[in-house]
């Protein structure tokens, strides 16, 4: 079994800043407080954890601390000693701090630090199954449904090393070891339905980490202004681009809690739903960023994220609207109508569903006199690393990437409009999820279908926002008649970073 300590790669904490007083309005929060008032989720009853790399002794935030006056902060590691860990501190207060967080009613957290993390918790000394937790209480057992990584490991740098071939095999051991990780994250997270969120490392010229980051069922984070590490991914399913998704802290360890604290708050919103599947929180956070930030965003049919920005912004307006908003079911024969934010969860084990010749329909409909102005959708679902080892409560893993039967399914989401003529496709054979994003769809129905080389559950998520057409005046029409001026006929779409374009 493998046995990692800090001399495995290099563990790196990342100076944690205050966060801005603008964060929440950046990513839609005070928006969403001020609609809502009282009724505001809050995170309550949610069990979080907040992994980070101090040294054996000192990696917890400081339990005095106002920020989390009420809280029940456990010691998971067990080997903190008298003095906190400022930067453990730092990230605690956005992620569930008392005012500093938007998810201040989390008061079940557990502390590990990152080596015995990886160590204990993902059983990789032992070979075991990784620890599965909960928070049980007199009134009631309370899930782990959100995990926070400050941190990140970075590749050898052949400065340390004396030859070439020392630090070529370094390199291998390196990516060895951070696949083994990766399976075991991946493993995790389906298993448990627990939504793992680390960050990326600092400055846009760094290279990619190498834990976590590399995982696909984990959900990575960058900064808003890019100053931040992107790129493809080189080993464990190679050329997938990171991050996957931004917020405004000024360093990513700040960032990477901003995501966890809204997932913390639409977890409460979720609980009870279909929406608490990790597969759908994926979908409804990435299908709720924003892109207006970011002038040159961009995707296509085969590339699903902006290769710095990911999908974007984090946006809890937003995606609160999609979660609480019921369950829209799919349908594999007549196109289900939806509404303008709403999200789905299909569970292909308790379903006759065949995804090749009937793919699941969703419609999406615009009123004569309207436009369509955004509309983003997103498709999310887990790798199935698979689980060999003979003994029960062993776990010996070895991803299949074999198209059609292996652990990655692959499925696909394609638009097509009244005429049944494709509109837009997501077509991705890399990722584990698809996304797609237009802008000005004029009336008209459109139909999305999701099919895929074989069975796997999916969590699907939208909004879109509708506007009516002005009517022009009689001056103005009088004027563009008198002069004789024509203009060309609208785009049916607009898709921005395609790569083609397709007119009616």
């Amino acid at each position: 079994m493998k046995q990692f300590s800090t001399f495995f790669l290099l563990i790196l904490s990342c100076f944690v800043g205050f966060a801005s007083a603008d964060w929440k309005d950046d990513i839609g929060f005070t928006r969403l407080q001020t609609e809502l008032g009282a009724s505001t989720p809050t995170g309550d009853g949610v069990g979080v954890s907040q992994v980070e790399a101090g040294s054996n002794t000192n990696y917890m935030p400081d339990t005095t601390s106002g920020q989390f006056t009420g809280k029940a902060l456990v010691d998971a590691t067990g080997t903190q000693g008298a003095s906190s860990f400022s930067h453990a501190t730092g990230v605690a207060n956005v992620f569930f701090g008392n005012t500093a967080s938007i998810a201040p009613d989390v008061s079940s957290i557990r502390s590990y630090q990152a080596i015995d993390w990886l160590n204990n918790q993902l059983g990789s000394t032992t070979g075991t199954e990784p620890v599965s937790h909960t928070f049980s209480d007199l009134a009631e057992t309370i899930p782990l449904k959100v995990q926070n990584h400050s941190w990140v490991s970075r590749p050898p740098a052949r400065d340390d090393y004396d030859s070439d071939a020392e630090y070529d095999e370094a390199v291998l051991n390196a990516i060895s070891d951070s696949t083994f990780i990766s399976e075991r994250v991946d493993f995790l997270v389906n298993r448990d339905d627990l939504l793992v969120v680390g960050g990326t490392d600092n400055g846009s010229s760094s290279p990619l980490p190498y834990l976590l980051a590399p995982s696909y069922n984990s959900l990575i984070v960058g900064r808003t202004d890019g100053s931040h590490a992107a790129g493809t991914t080189s080993f464990y399913g190679s050329e997938r681009y990171l991050p996957h998704i931004v917020a405004s802290g000024g360093v990513t360890s700040t960032a990477t809690p901003m995501v966890a604290s809204t997932a913390a708050m639409l977890y409460e919103v979720a609980d009870g739903s279909n929406a608490d599947h990790v597969e759908t929180m994926r979908a409804v956070l990435m299908a709720g960023a924003t892109k207006e930030e970011f002038v040159t965003w961009d995707r296509t049919t085969t590339r699903p994220l902006d290769e710095r920005y990911g999908v974007g912004e984090v946006n809890a307006y937003n995606s609160y609207q999609i979660i609480a908003t019921d369950e829209t079911d799919g349908s594999s024969t007549t196109p289900t109508l939806v509404g303008e934010y709403g999200y789905d969860f299909v569970e292909t084990g308790d379903q006759s569903i065949d995804f090749d010749t009937n793919p699941m329909q969703y419609q999406f409909d615009v009123e004569s006199g309207f436009e369509m102005d955004e509309l983003s959708i997103f498709l999310s679902w887990n790798i199935n690393v698979q689980n060999t080892a003979v003994n029960p409560g062993d776990l010996n893993t070895q991803v299949d990437f074999t198209p059609g039967t292996g652990d990655l399914a692959n499925l696909d989401m394609k638009l097509f409009d009244a005429s049944n003529m494709l509109i837009d496709e997501s077509v991705s054979t890399l990722y584990n999820f698809e996304h797609l994003y237009l802008t000005d769809l004029v009336a008209g129905s459109y139909r999305l279908e999701v099919s895929g080389d074989q069975l796997v559950d999916y969590g699907l998520a939208w909004r879109y926002s509708i506007s009516a057409i002005p009517e022009p005046n009689s001056f103005t029409a009088l004027a563009v008649i008198g002069c004789g001026l024509s203009f060309p006929r609208r785009r049916h779409s607009s898709v921005r970073g395609r790569q083609t374009r397709r007119n009616p």
